[in-house]
């Protein structure tokens, strides 16, 4: 059987689709090696597949002064893309090089948003297929997009809408990566240097695979016929995972709780962020589990109705919830939209705010808040809101049924398939 290879650099909600989709493929037969940040190394292997040497740790790197830059800053589309810019200028090559070695060997490359870019040539170069596998919309067209746009447009202003689709989204990656995609054709391919439209056109011929739900983000008709929609790619962890008894007598000690947790979403200061959940939490008169995650939530004691827990299965967690209160990244506005609870949105930067926009659209949550704007009383209401409003509460649960009804991961494996 075929080898591949994921490029599967960032967080954990980037990685862990990539997982459970190469496990996907495992089954089928294939060889499946994954390149992401070597913390996720272990994680990886566990899973029975090839986590491959890089020499970039993500959650280091997010903890670092430009990553903590990027969360307290990034809600500013330009200055979200010069911080990322001056933090590709110090790991881009490295993150490239180290993509460069991964794929030697492959008979297909699965990359993605972050990696597109540079993957083309590497796959021209090796003379072998390649698949895009975004968990977010790629092309922007009149029906959807604003990707990287922290406030959505008037849809009647289509041309306003196309211009800046084009402006932000379809030239985004470029503006990140074009720089070291071609000093990756000339100096590691001797390939010649491209433009955005050279480069573009190329990233356009890819099967493009999305993995999120078209319940949630609607196939465009005018969508090219190599650009799919097949749904989410879960990997449950509950056979795994074996919760705390301090846990289970907390859930059963009184009605659902809220979850609330950052993820990877590092910043300056922690403790003002728990200090304002806390806030929220007595506000509203709910209970509440606070996921520490990677964000390092300073330790303190915690008020009667409030337990701590530095992680969980999502696929656990979120379905015993009242409702679910996150960073708005792929991976966690996914599960919480699986498990039927109303999601609350605390956006920081990238993806976040438009996944945030399509949770309200939908009626599945509150507005989300973007961090900066971030206060006790405006998460206490949007927590009351989720937790009371049973118009969102029967739509979140009708959309949880849905999803769950998908097999996006034997979707994407056929046409993963198709290509080798």
């Amino acid at each position: 059987m075929s080898v591949i290879t994921f490029i599967a650099y960032g967080t954990r909600g980037d990685v862990q689709p990539a997982v459970a989709l190469g496990k996907a493929l495992q089954q089928q037969g294939h060889t499946v090696r994954i390149l992401a940040g070597n913390n996720f190394a272990d994680w990886i292997a566990q899973h029975g597949l090839i986590p491959l040497h890089t020499q970039i740790d993500m959650q280091a790197l997010m903890a670092s002064e430009g990553g903590r830059d990027w969360v307290e800053k990034g809600h500013n589309p330009v200055v979200q893309l010069r911080i990322m810019g001056q933090l590709l200028a110090k790991h881009g090559m490295q993150i490239a090089s180290d993509a460069w070695d991964a794929c030697q060997g492959s008979d297909l490359i699965v990359s993605s948003f972050t990696s597109d870019v540079y993957a083309v040539g590497m796959a021209e170069k090796l003379g072998i297929a390649h698949v895009s596998a975004p968990l977010q919309p790629t092309l922007f067209t009149t029906k959807n997009g604003r990707v990287l746009l922290n406030a959505p447009l008037p849809n009647r202003i289509s041309w306003i809408n196309r211009f800046f689709g084009k402006l932000f989204i379809e030239t985004a990656a470029w503006s990140l990566y074009g720089d070291i995609a071609n000093r990756v054709r000339t100096e590691m391919l001797a390939l010649p240097a491209q433009t955005l439209r050279e480069n573009r056109s190329d990233r356009q011929k890819m099967t493009i695979i999305h993995g999120y739900s078209p319940h949630v983000v609607p196939h465009p008709a005018d969508w090219p016929d190599n650009f799919h929609t097949v749904g989410y790619w879960f990997l449950d962890e509950n056979e795994q995972w074996q919760p705390p008894g301090a846990l289970l007598d907390f859930l059963a000690a009184g009605p659902p709780p809220v979850a609330i947790g950052f993820g990877s979403m590092t910043g300056r200061n922690p403790q003002k962020i728990n200090e304002i959940v806390l806030e929220a939490v007595q506000m509203s008169g709910q209970r509440a589990i606070l996921l520490s995650g990677w964000a390092g939530w300073g330790e303190k004691q915690l008020p009667k109705g409030v337990f701590q827990l530095p992680a969980a299965p999502h696929s656990w967690l979120f379905p015993q919830m009242a409702a679910v209160v996150h960073h708005g990244g792929a991976g966690s506005t996914a599960a919480g939209l699986r498990a039927g609870k109303p999601s609350i949105l605390v956006t920081h930067f990238a993806d976040q705010p438009f996944w945030g926009q399509r949770v309200a659209s939908l009626g599945v949550g509150p507005k989300s808040i973007m961090r900066p704007k971030l206060t006790a009383h405006k998460l206490a209401d949007a927590i009351d809101t989720a937790v009371s409003n049973q118009t969102m509460r029967q739509k979140a649960a009708e959309l949880g049924e849905k999803i769950r009804g998908e097999d996006g991961i034997a979707q994407a494996v056929k046409l993963i398939e198709a290509k080798l």
